[in-house]
């Protein structure tokens, strides 16, 4: 009996030793899988960003690795090319912590040492849990220092983020509670959150959020004050992943620029019925376009006027090479709206709201007989448009009020109490502007609303 007690405690303690070796080799497996699939992203998108482990100790209770990242198409902008990380990780009994340091960057070193007396404001700490979730928090601590004859106070900071051992799934949360430069500059605090699915290496389902309380530029010529930039952004992908629709709100309490004021103001643009293949490529086409346009200026002799007329010649070229792309997204039932438009101005109140529809498939090719037939645009797309600003706000302006060929009967606007007020919809093949029909070249016959059908089509496509 005494012999099978002893046995079982020899095995249980040899498990319980065996965890922290157990964690090591976890740890350094998910470490290279999760290389892997980011470098896979990584080279599917063309951008050149690749993540390589350039030395892995692995010990029995603690791992140091060193890795870096090359930042690709993003060294043409900035002066470092990559960036060099320290990982010291402690392996535990549920898990592995491990702490993360830019101390082989030189650039940073030589920040921390020279302006903030060897204090390192930045925390990365990450956390591999045995279930597969990495969570990772960046905590940044206040520092100062000196820039330009002023002295920056940086406020702390953190960010949480969770994703899962394939890296499809990613949470995060952060604030930051902003800076100031000395009479310069204050930057409030900043909130964002963000819950995303990969389904692509172009394409990320969910939902990113962001709140800035306040920017105060102190400018004596022209002065520049931010309150309460609020932004929310969701894309979201049908089951059968066919179609996607994205919907994007903005709001902020007020705006100053020099002697010019907003108040407060909103907005918001969704597009749906968005063919997920089409968006796919042409973010695949995009992409890579920028990332040959970058490289371009990378390699560019900033003193040739030769290389610097070529990067023109290969910008002008980017328009080009992406029209297939755009016409990929010409498909029956996309639709983009613009509504909740809402702003506030000392001359008065500016509102509005836009829907485009497009009710057939299409190429470019295809829009080459409006010129000659503009009624056929009524075939291929369906408008509705509502816009009313005070008139105050562009004064007498003839060209906004006057019919602009014999076929309009009022201007694009008409005068209603001080307001200037649009409104236009498509009806079966015809432009109805501001209450009456808009007979265009090649049409006959001026029908005033009440004749006419106001009945939009029905549903959206």
């Amino acid at each position: 009996m005494k012999k099978a007690v002893v046995a079982i405690l020899v095995l249980i303690i040899g498990v319980v030793l065996a965890v922290p070796f157990a964690g090591g080799l976890i740890l350094e497996k998910t470490i290279r899988n999760a290389f892997d699939e980011v470098n896979g992203i990584y080279a599917e998108t063309g951008t050149g960003y690749s993540l390589e482990i350039i030395d892995y100790d692995r010990g029995y209770l603690s791992s140091v690795i060193h890795w870096k990242v090359d930042l690709g198409i993003l060294k043409s902008i900035y002066p470092v090319e990559e960036v060099v990380f320290v990982d010291h990780a402690r392996h535990g009994f549920t898990g592995v912590t491990s702490a993360t340091s830019l101390e082989k960057n030189p650039w940073y070193a030589d920040f921390v040492e020279q302006r903030l007396q060897g204090r390192d404001p930045l925390h990365i700490t990450t956390r591999y849990r045995l279930s597969g979730s990495i969570e990772s928090t960046v905590a940044l601590d206040p520092f100062s220092f000196a820039l330009d004859g002023e002295t920056l106070d940086v406020s702390g900071g953190s960010m949480v983020m969770t994703t899962d051992r394939n890296l499809e799934n990613f949470t995060s949360a952060g604030t930051w509670d902003g800076l100031s430069a000395g009479k310069t500059m204050t930057i409030g605090k900043t909130i964002m959150a963000s819950t995303l699915k990969r389904v692509s290496p172009y394409i990320w389902a969910g939902n990113i959020g962001y709140q800035m309380r306040r920017i105060d530029v102190r400018d004596k010529t022209t002065p520049f004050e931010l309150v309460d930039l609020q932004g929310d952004y969701t894309l979201s992908v049908s089951d059968d992943r066919t179609k996607s629709a994205m919907d994007a709100r903005f709001s902020l309490g007020g705006m100053t620029a020099g002697n010019k004021t907003i108040g407060k103001a909103s907005l918001r643009v969704a597009v749906s019925g968005l063919d997920t293949e089409g968006y796919e490529a042409f973010m695949k086409q995009y992409t890579r376009s920028i990332g040959e346009v970058l490289g371009g200026v990378a390699a560019m002799d900033k003193g040739s006027q030769a290389d610097q007329e070529a990067v023109k010649r290969q910008v002008a070229m980017l328009g080009f090479q992406m029209m297939a792309a755009y016409e990929k997204l010409l498909k029956q039932g996309l639709e983009v709206r613009i509504s909740n438009l809402a702003v506030k101005l000392p001359e008065g109140d500016i509102s509005g709201s836009l829907t485009l529809r497009l009710l057939k498939d299409m190429t470019f090719v295809q829009f080459a007989p409006v010129a000659a037939q503009p009624d056929l645009l009524f075939g291929i797309f369906y408008l509705k448009s509502d816009l009313s600003l005070p008139a105050g706000l562009v004064g007498e302006n003839p060209k906004l009020l006057t019919p602009a060929f014999p076929g309009m009967q009022t201007g694009l606007f008409v005068n209603n109490g001080g307001n200037l007020v649009h409104r236009a919809e498509t009806v079966d093949g015809k432009l109805i502007l501001n209450g009456v029909e808009v007979a265009l070249p090649g049409q006959h016959g001026v029908q005033p609303a009440a004749a006419v059908d106001r009945g939009s089509p029905s549903g959206r496509i």
